[in-house]
């Protein structure tokens, strides 16, 4: 009955109380009330990590849209240009129509 009573008192300590109790007085108890925090903190790490790895993703689908969007943007900046300087031809040639 004392171990369990060991342990449900280091479960009501913080964390900083059990690591010092952890340098001066480590028990069996103790050992498994501080497994189960760094199990539990894993956890959480183990969440977050997942989560910045689907962030990611989500961000290289990003990049790849925006990746697309400006190829096509240049494309069309091309197609532009290719129309401005042949209706300027077209003008300067109309131009000298005019005058003749």
């Amino acid at each position: 009955m004392e171990l369990l009573m060991d342990r449900s008192y280091y479960r009501m300590r913080g964390d900083t109380g059990l690591l010092e109790q952890a340098k001066y007085n480590p028990t069996a108890e103790l050992a498994v009330v501080l497994a189960e925090r760094l199990a539990e903190v894993q956890a959480e790490f183990e969440e977050q990590l997942e989560e910045a790895k689907e962030a990611a993703e989500d961000a290289r689908l990003d990049m790849n849209q925006l990746d697309d969007k400006i190829y096509m943007l240049q494309s069309e900046i091309a197609r532009n240009e290719i129309t401005i300087t042949s209706m300027a031809a077209e003008i300067a040639y109309l131009k000298e129509q005019q005058n003749d």
